[in-house]
């Protein structure tokens, strides 16, 4: 007898039911892609139960308000969202998932409805939908930005969770050729605070109502990986989002040098035009402030000799100060003949313009002429130009201002995304507990399977002997080009390495040289490889994300990264600077024999542990010891291509007659006898009570590699 259940309530089921189940965990066909159990096409009938448990929704003109964190039953059905659902059968539970409604069916009053199932990981993958990394919590970890938090941050290196301040150049932050920094000692701004890998996983999962295990996932590497700002440079959100402090004498007629004071998105033309990068159009409103003291420089022709402020938009008048403030309505009119004396007078002007930017416009400040002929002349002493608007926007952080982090997560990142991209990195296996509801279990195929002897299944007699047994040996399924790979990137390191060895920083193509086989597979990550970079008669290797224009260094806004986080101490004592300066000499904030690494190398000095998939063809920094060889792929993809890639490695297909408990016991991670001969298995496809299920497993080559 088969049960269905939705969010814990029986559906009923049309009488001598059957359906046909199956179950998966690995897609020998694709390595790029991992798998879930799922069930073919399940028509319900329309009874009274079904049709409340599913909210009356064949009634077309039905509408209901739904609140998603109850369950996904009766008058808070949405049939956009999935509901917990299993299936039973004899009272063995035989699947447990998710329930998608698929379609309704009405004909001559009689109801159906077409529903499917599919397995946890499918539910959780549909459950994060759209969400973004930015959509996660973690406010809890605000803060100051200053030294004393930064420097404390470095004995978190693999703590898994909380904030870290890595050293990265992000350029600008060190000169190559300067005496102060040579790059030895660093101006604050390259610290940024990055976040770990362990707890955005975990976020992500209970985020989407799942719960989970690993023993991976607490290991002492799992915990010191970390995702670092990829911000142009470290911003935070606000209101005021142009500053500047002009400094010379304008005279009427002129644009007004601002200076570069620019914050968040303007750029500065000439210090007198700005342009507009932000990617949305701004909206707001620019606050203007004037303070300083003018005066007539020559004897006025003729009239009164005024001016006023006027806001320029590519090139055309595009408001006036006269409306709200100028000028003019502060100063009188300077009225005067050959001869007269004049003197200089103090002026205050504040001026407010409704603007609306978009990306590229330019915009620059004039002191105009608005009446007579004298040439009037402004100092500005102490004054201020400001643009406010009500709409906050990402501006560069200064020191002792608070770090809101989730700020400073990457952006436009899905969060299915990197949870697929976590996985690929290290060929992780993902499974559902039978035992607890939306519990997922988390580990590498390296340690996926249970070697104990004990543990293995004997299916030699679930043969069904009087169907056809297809033997087909792996070379007929397999690739013969294995690429894993990084996303490009455009910074200056990652460019050199490309354009010089035609292949990422990082990736790895492994041929497996089967004869018969042509086709490329390939596994590629969101993230980007990050360059570790050292100088002679330093000992600090720093990841470095830069551009470089006439070996001038640039910040960039880069693609999301993933790196080791480590304190390393013993150093040469070194210096973090602020930005002002004494006399031209660098204010320093802390001085230190210890510095907070990050790089896909463990350790830049011993390493034994890199987050490459391949050893790179050159370093840009002298190594003094350890092994290279401890790559992805070499320690989490190297025991999987010898399996398949082996010219000993079978996948057997055959027929067997599998029992529900067979089913209920089922885990793909023991080893399945048949015949005296080991396999892993594969997949069981299309499996239904007391019928005949076509089975796929691997021949195991090495229990251990």
């Amino acid at each position: 007898m088969t049960r269905i259940f939705i969010e814990g309530q029986e559906l009923d089921v049309n009488q001598g039911f059957t359906n046909q189940l199956t179950y998966s965990v690995d897609d020998l066909n694709n390595l790029d892609s991992k798998t879930t159990s799922f069930s073919k096409t399940i028509v319900l009938p329309g009874t009274n139960r079904n049709n409340k448990l599913l909210g009356n929704i064949f009634e077309v003109g039905n509408s209901n308000f739904t609140v998603d964190s109850d369950k996904n039953i009766s008058y808070n059905f949405n049939a956009s969202k999935s509901a917990q659902a299993l299936i039973e059968m004899d009272g063995i539970q035989v699947m447990k998932g998710t329930l998608r409604l698929l379609e309704v069916i009405i004909d001559e009053g009689y109801i159906e409805y077409e529903v499917a199932l599919f397995g946890e990981l499918g539910g959780f993958v549909s459950k994060l939908g759209a969400k973004k990394l930015t959509d996660l919590d973690f406010s809890s970890y605000n803060h100051t930005y200053n030294i004393t938090n930064i420097a404390n941050s470095w004995d978190s290196a693999n703590a898994g969770q909380g904030y870290y301040y890595p050293l990265i150049d992000y350029g600008n932050v060190s000169s190559p050729t300067n005496g102060f920094f040579l790059k030895k000692n660093y101006y604050f701004t390259a610290f940024r605070p990055a976040l770990f890998v362990r707890e955005y996983m975990n976020k992500i999962i209970t985020g989407a109502g799942y719960t989970w295990e690993s023993s991976f996932f607490n290991t002492d590497f799992f915990k010191r990986l970390i995702i670092p700002n990829n911000q142009t440079r470290l911003q935070v959100k606000r209101n005021r989002i142009f500053s500047a402090s002009p400094t010379t004498t304008v005279d009427r007629g002129n644009a007004i040098t601002l200076g570069n004071q620019v914050l968040g998105s303007f750029t500065t033309l000439d210090n007198k035009t700005f342009k507009y990068t932000g990617a949305t159009t701004f909206n707001g409103t620019i606050n203007c402030n004037f303070v300083g003291t003018w005066s007539l420089p020559f004897e006025p022709i003729s009239g009164s000799g005024v001016g006023r402020f006027n806001l320029y938009k590519n090139g055309s008048l595009y408001a006036n100060g006269f409306t709200t403030g100028s000028f003019f309505s502060t100063i009188p009119a300077i009225v005067g003949g050959i001869g007269n004396n004049y003197t200089s007078e103090n002026f205050s002007v504040q001026i407010s313009f409704a603007a609306t930017l978009n990306t590229n416009d330019e915009i620059k400040i004039n002191f105009d002429n608005y009446s007579g002929n004298s040439i009037v002349r402004l100092t500005f002493t102490g004054n201020s130009v400001t643009v406010d608007t009500d709409k906050p926007v990402f501006t560069p952080i200064t020191l002792n201002e608070t770090v809101t982090v989730s700020d400073t997560i990457p952006a436009n990142v899905l969060q299915k995304d990197f949870f697929a991209s976590v996985i690929k990195m290290f060929n992780l296996m993902v499974t559902e507990d039978k035992y607890k509801d939306r519990h997922l279990v988390i580990e590498p195929y390296v340690d996926f399977y249970d070697l104990d002897r004990t543990t293995y299944h004997d299916w030699t007699d679930k043969v069904d002997r009087s169907q056809v047994l297809k033997i087909k040996p792996m070379s007929e399924i397999n690739a013969r080009y294995y690429q894993f790979k990084y996303k490009q990137d455009g910074d200056f390191y990652n460019e050199k390495y490309r354009k010089q060895y035609a292949e990422g920083y990082g990736d790895r193509i492994f041929d497996n040289n089967l004869e018969f086989a042509k086709e490329t597979d390939s596994v590629e990550v969101i993230f980007s490889a990050t360059p570790l970079v050292g100088y002679q008669n330093e000992d600090k290797i720093v990841s470095t994300i830069l551009k470089q224009n006439n070996n001038v260094e640039e910040t960039t806004e880069h693609n999301i990264r993933i790196l080791q986080a480590k304190k390393i101490t013993d150093v040469a004592s070194w210096k973090v600077y602020n930005s002002t300066s004494t006399f031209n000499i660098p204010n320093t904030l802390g001085t230190y024999t210890v510095y907070p690494y990050a790089g896909h190398l463990d350790d830049p000095d011993v390493p034994a542990a890199d987050l490459n998939f391949g050893a790179t063809k050159e370093l840009y920094f002298t190594l003094l010891s350890g092994a290279l060889s401890n790559n992805l792929f070499n320690t989490y993809y190297s025991p999987y291509m010898a399996e398949i890639t082996d010219k000993d490695s079978r996948l057997l297909t055959c027929k067997m007659k599998l029992t529900q408990q067979d089913i209920y016991n089922l885990d793909f991670g023991r080893f399945v006898f048949i015949d005296g001969v080991l396999y892993r298995l594969a997949k069981i496809k299309d499996w239904s009570e007391n019928e005949i299920a076509e089975v796929e497993l691997l021949r195991v080559i090495y229990t251990t590699y």
